[in-house]
């Protein structure tokens, strides 16, 4: 920490002109550092202020010192910078700006990001990859048995994919059993059994079934086993029950034995997955 004249005096010797531009040159070094600004100032001279702790600089005028920042938390923090708060960061005609936090910074993207174009299969409530979302719309440890599994609305732009996991009727000679909400009514379509295998309560089942494209306008949609709940289990094309071409707002799922429909979900989980697809937005 060095303070020192800048003033050549014609009068020094040799000896004492070499101490002066010592002393000179260790004042530029430490950036005249002292507890008081230098006795001698110029416009642009830097003044590193150990009582203030803090980075000054002299005005155009040389008249006055400007507080360019502060080392007082043991790093240099600019002055003059606020920090967002959330609110500002939200605010679309805000002309506050400056340093800001990566928790702020990423509140205010996530805030007006648009959702994440996610590739492939992925839970219907995903929003952006890691979000924690599951797909779960029922589950035995949850909710219990229940009689019928039905879909949240479908978004345009998607296909859809129930997947079964584990899941079980409780009778015997039980057939899953599907319906349809078509958009243009609203109302469900009568169920329609899958054809080609019959269940029983130690059936332990897990599969994939997919619904292409089900906000496509059509009389009919298809279901297809991606990976069937058992051998034999066929595709089905569900009539919408419609007056017109309409895409689905939702299906729903059950358990039936003939026009018996007693029958429960008595184990496992339900999921819903979703994947971009370009037709229908």
């Amino acid at each position: 920490m060095t303070q020192a004249t800048y003033l050549l005096d014609t009068g020094h010797t040799k000896a004492q002109a070499f101490a002066m531009l010592q002393g000179a040159l260790s004042a530029i070094q430490s950036g005249n550092a002292g507890a008081s600004p230098p006795a001698e100032t110029a416009a642009g001279m830097l003044w590193v202020d150990t009582a203030a702790r803090a980075l000054k600089m002299r005005n155009i005028a040389n008249n006055g010192w400007i507080t360019l920042g502060s080392f007082a938390s043991g790093s240099f923090v600019p002055a003059g910078v606020n920090r967002l708060t959330e609110a500002q960061a939200k605010d679309a005609f805000s002309d506050i700006y400056g340093a800001v936090t990566g928790a702020i910074l990423r509140a205010a993207i996530l805030a007006h990001a648009p959702d994440a174009v996610i590739p492939g299969w992925h839970p219907f409530d995903m929003l952006r990859p890691g979000d924690g979302a599951t797909g779960l719309i029922w589950s035995y440890d949850k909710a219990g048995s229940i009689q019928n599994v039905e879909t949240p609305e479908f978004e345009d732009g998607y296909e859809y994919a129930l997947v079964f996991e584990a899941v079980a009727t409780n009778k015997s000679g039980s057939r899953l059993q599907i319906s349809v909400r078509p958009e243009v009514t609203g109302t469900w379509s009568p169920f329609t059994s899958f054809p080609g295998a019959d269940f029983a309560p130690g059936d332990i089942c897990s599969g994939m079934l997919r619904l292409p494209m089900p906000r496509q306008p059509r009389l009919v949609h298809g279901c297809i086993w991606d990976a069937p709940l058992k051998a034999g289990l066929e595709d089905l094309a569900v009539p919408t029950g419609a007056p017109e071409a309409s895409a689905l707002s939702a299906v729903r799922v059950r358990w039936a034995e003939g026009s018996t429909i007693n029958e429960l979900f008595r184990t496992g989980r339900v999921r819903l997955f979703k994947r971009r697809e370009h037709l229908t937005g």
